[in-house]
């Protein structure tokens, strides 16, 4: 039998200043290891998609988002590619309205929608991380969102989702 010989794939590319760089061994499994916490919001807003993006400097200011932080905005599901898991939960109708006391004592009935039918989903991604701290800090942005878009301040329709140990969870 001939004896076979592995050689690493090749990782070389080219910079922004026109250099080869060839990355080492070590490099490649830094990268291969670094950690990123997922998370995802599905959310209603008032605004429109080019009004969000463009306030995303002060709602990451007003946040206090970290800097590893990166969120991608997108109207609707289509586009995205999710998980199968995640796919499959978020068809399922549920009341993920959070309102205010005063909105609650006045009794307001149920609202049953599935999360894939909300107007728009942030995923954010966050180096460094675990995915329920990158949830937490889309929950901060979340309630940003919230306080600067919404005409009616005291609902907000929406659920920020993330994965632990292979199920996908809602942020509470």
């Amino acid at each position: 039998m001939a004896n076979k010989r592995e050689f690493p794939r090749d990782m070389s590319f080219i910079d922004r200043q026109g250099n080869v760089v060839h990355p080492s061994r070590k490099d490649y499994n830094a990268r291969k290891s670094a950690k990123v916490g997922k998370a995802y919001a599905f959310f209603d807003c008032d605004a429109s998609k080019q009004q969000i993006e463009t306030s995303k400097p002060q709602i990451r200011s007003k946040a206090k988002t970290p800097k590893g932080l990166q969120m991608l905005l997108n109207e609707g599901i289509s586009g995205l590619q999710l998980d199968e898991k995640l796919a499959e939960q978020i068809q399922y109708p549920d009341d993920y309205r959070t309102m205010s006391s005063e909105r609650i004592k006045q009794g307001y009935e149920e609202e049953r929608r599935p999360l894939a039918s909300m107007k728009y989903v942030l995923v954010a991604n966050y180096e460094g991380a675990s995915n329920k701290d990158a949830a937490n800090e889309l929950g901060d942005v979340m309630n940003v969102i919230h306080r600067m878009f919404n005409e009616d301040q005291g609902i907000f329709r929406g659920a920020v989702v993330y994965e632990k140990n292979g199920e996908y969870q809602l942020r509470e």
